[in-house]
């Protein structure tokens, strides 16, 4: 359940010939990261991403209070992202 601090936030990753097995480290490492980032009291969730093969991108779904709360994120998991925006989900 998002909380009133708490926002969607879509990463983008541009990932040129990366492999199966390589995409399933790195969404491994974005959990992971989120777990060590919350654990020092800023919490963020990782939701999902869905890879693109046609453009080589991953699009990578967080639940946080902040954008920066995300950046640090992907810093810890050395996955760098190359568009982080702020992100309204429609649902039906």
């Amino acid at each position: 359940m998002e909380s009133d601090h708490e926002r969607l936030f879509l990463a983008e990753h541009r990932l040129p010939r990366i492999t199966d097995v390589e995409l399933e480290l790195l969404r491994s490492a974005l959990v992971e990261a989120c777990a060590r980032v919350t654990a020092r009291g800023n919490h963020v969730r990782y939701l999902r991403s869905t890879f693109l093969p046609g453009r080589d991108r991953l699009l990578s779904y967080f639940l946080a209070g902040s954008v920066e709360v995300v950046r640090s994120v992907a810093e810890i998991a050395q996955a760098p992202m190359d568009v982080l925006e702020l992100a309204v989900d429609l649902e039906n």
